[in-house]
């Protein structure tokens, strides 16, 4: 029997968890199908039918893939939507900065593709490079599950597992074998980087005192890890598995399990782009959601992973380097592949909702988590009044106006902007309330 790239990628959603969720601050949202409507538009003609949206080539933007090839970005009237490829999440923050001088400048982009809680950090200024305010809007969530941290192959034999383990003996072993031990991002500051942190905290192992988190560019993974520069990596789907492909490293756990149906990657804009453009900005929520919707259907599968690999091998289309990933991620792996990744298919990467919870709307609770996550690891000051910067940024009305527009019922539109008290993997709760606790 062999394994499709598809399944391998359902192993990042990832196996049996022990988090829970608890939403009691909102109600359940129903989990029963419904049709789009067919003949769902927006309430007149866009303002303008061109947006500069910038991305990182990955598994969790598919459906801004799908919404551009499925003509789903025409459809509601924007015909000229550019997918702008970066290689960092720095760079999307900086032609954010720039922007497009509302169309004037082609060196800029309008937004696109972000990790929590950047929006939130241009908006009030505080990414050191940046001279001066940007104001941003959250728009929606892009996906959940899809990442994973992964352990090299030489720390392998020591049985580095999910549970929580003394720290020392690690350490000592990976000095043995002539490297300290280091964790890895391709960004600081990441949602990524805030997960390795979360799962060293739980373990007792203190970040930047008692192990190293070094930056490694996207491009320079394979080779750092080949040179026992980095361990413990926390990364998206497309870059673990990479790794794994290679035989470099094997999963430890994903972030499906340290905090199940956890707030993925988001789609946010300039908000003077917004203000100015607010029947464009429905018109593009409306045809992601509409992709989300088709992303997560079973019977569209196949045409997904041809709608990936295609988008990402045509030079014409997206990306701007050679890239072999999804040769990769198209071919088939071995049986005993699949027992190595310990696949459980009932937890796969969603776009748009995951047993009946809302993978797509952005509740501010979770922009909250965020930032509160900053303030706990010294990035925030301590007294930044997060409610107010959340509730500047964070655009779930326009959410729910597009949710309602494409035909989404009432039962599948969450009531309430906190998704309630959040059990993490190791028994530790985030309580929006109170945050600090």
């Amino acid at each position: 029997m062999k394994l499709s790239r598809r399944k391998i990628l359902t192993s990042f959603g990832i196996a049996a968890s022990t988090l829970l969720l608890s939403n009691c601050t909102s109600r359940p949202i129903s989990n029963q199908p419904f049709q789009i409507k067919t003949d769902a538009k927006v309430s007149d003609s866009p303002e303008v039918p061109s947006v500069r949206l910038g991305i990182i080539p990955s598994i969790e933007i598919a459906p801004l893939l799908v919404a551009k090839n499925k003509k789903l970005f025409a459809k509601y009237g924007m015909t000229n939507v550019e997918l702008v490829p970066f290689q960092s999440w720095k760079s999307i923050c900086d032609r954010t900065e720039i922007g497009t001088e509302l169309g004037a400048n082609n060196q800029g982009i309008d937004g696109g593709h972000f990790y929590s809680p950047l929006p939130e950090l241009l908006n009030e200024g505080l990414i050191n490079r940046h001279t001066r305010k940007t104001a941003m809007y959250v728009l929606m969530r892009l996906h959940t599950h899809g990442g994973y941290i992964v352990v090299s192959k030489r720390l392998k034999p020591f049985g580095i597992q999910l549970k929580r383990a003394t720290f020392s003996p690690w350490q000592d072993i990976a000095k043995l074998f002539g490297n300290p031990m280091n964790g890895a991002i391709t960004e600081l500051g990441s949602n990524y980087d805030l997960w390795l942190r979360y799962w060293l905290a739980s373990m007792d192992i203190t970040p930047q005192k008692s192990i190293d988190i070094v930056e490694i560019p996207f491009d320079q993974i394979i080779p750092q890890v080949k040179q026992n520069e980095a361990d413990l990596l926390c990364l998206d789907s497309w870059h673990s598995l990479q790794l794994i492909e290679a035989n470099l490293a094997v999963p430890a756990i994903a972030i499906g399990e340290i905090w199940r149906n956890y707030p993925g990657e988001i789609l946010a804009m300039r908000a003077d782009w917004v203000d100015k453009y607010p029947i464009a900005t429905q018109a593009l929520i409306q045809a992601i959601m509409e992709a989300q919707i088709w992303c997560d259907d079973p019977a569209n599968a196949q045409e997904l992973d041809t709608i990936l690999a295609l988008s990402f091998t045509d030079s014409r289309n997206l990306i701007s380097q050679p890239i072999k990933m999804f040769a990769q991620l198209l071919k088939n792996s071995p049986k005993q592949k699949m027992r190595r990744l310990k696949i459980d298919n009932s937890n796969p990467i969603k776009y748009w909702s995951n047993n009946g919870i809302s993978v797509s709307y952005p509740y501010k609770s979770h922009d909250l988590w965020f930032l509160t996550e900053y303030r706990r690891w010294n990035n925030l000051p301590a007294d930044l009044e997060t409610k107010e910067i959340i509730d500047a940024v964070n655009r779930e009305d326009l959410w729910k106006n597009a949710a309602k527009a494409i035909g989404v019922p009432d039962t599948n539109i969450p009531i309430s902007t906190s998704r309630g008290i959040e059990t993490f993997f190791d028994g530790f709760k985030f309580d929006p309330e109170r945050p600090i606790k």
